[in-house]
């Protein structure tokens, strides 16, 4: 014989139970981190650091790396551009040969400095340019975002390594020596040989020594595992240094970064 009103009381301790059991399944979990193959040269340290944060801090330093060459290449070429316009003016109104001469080659020298420029940038300009388009819209996975990231990361460094190689320093002694050479056997200007050619080389030893090598540095730590969560900043600084000159003395502005 069942007793009346049992009913009521198993229902009311039944769901509470029903509810408890379904909760956890309805529960947002946690992203779990992804784990992709390190870069060739990868230490243990890097794989066992997350393909999201590895891509985050690749990213970052893409973005930083290509800021400190913008500010260095245009630079550069504003001042290449300016020394071969202030060149060509004064070689259209010398009146004598010799010193026509001197400023034909000091245009052409700086020109090639502006052809150079644009016509072997550092790597990091347009990779950055690209992979940022590249990882706002892609829909590839973690870790082939991840391989393209380590792929421009490496072409960056490898640009900015050939950029104060020994074939630059060839490079920047020969184009200033054969402007000398020509002054030299050319109109027997032998004084202003000795003067373009070492300030030239000067100039250009200046300019590769400015160039920015931090993409190298960080692809050493990168391979590490030895990664901040924080690029540094690409800082200008502006100064104003004595400058010789052929007839005297003058200053002039100089950039650090």
């Amino acid at each position: 014989m069942q007793r009346a009103g049992a009913g009521p009381v198993v229902v009311p301790l039944v769901v509470p139970l029903v509810v408890a059991l379904l909760a956890p399944l309805t529960l947002p979990r946690p992203a779990a981190a992804t784990e992709c193959q390190p870069i060739s040269g990868g230490t243990e340290a890097l794989a066992a650091i997350p393909a999201e944060k590895r891509l985050h801090w690749l990213d970052q330093r893409l973005a930083s790396g290509a800021a400190r060459a913008r500010i260095w290449t245009w630079t550069w070429r504003a001042a290449y551009t300016g020394v071969t316009i202030a060149e060509s003016v004064l070689a259209v109104v010398q009146e004598k040969p010799d010193d026509k001469a001197a400023d034909i080659i000091g245009a052409t020298s700086s020109a090639i400095g502006v052809i150079a420029s644009f016509a072997l940038p550092l790597k990091v300009l347009a990779d950055q340019k690209w992979w940022s388009k590249h990882y706002a819209t892609s829909h590839d996975d973690v870790c082939s975002l991840l391989n393209t990231a380590e792929r421009l990361f490496i072409r960056g460094a490898e640009s900015q390594e050939f950029g104060v190689g020994p074939l630059v320093h060839v490079g920047t002694f020969a184009i200033n020596i054969a402007g000398g050479l020509i002054l030299g056997l050319g109109w027997n200007r032998w004084a202003n040989f000795a003067y373009s050619s070492l300030v030239g080389i000067g100039v250009g030893e200046i300019q590769i020594a400015t160039q920015p090598t931090d993409l190298v540095e960080d692809l050493r730590l990168y391979r590490a595992g030895e990664l901040s969560e924080r690029p540094n900043p690409p800082r200008l600084g502006i100064a104003l240094a004595p400058m010789p000159l052929r007839d005297g003395a003058g200053a002039a502005f100089t950039l650090t970064w």
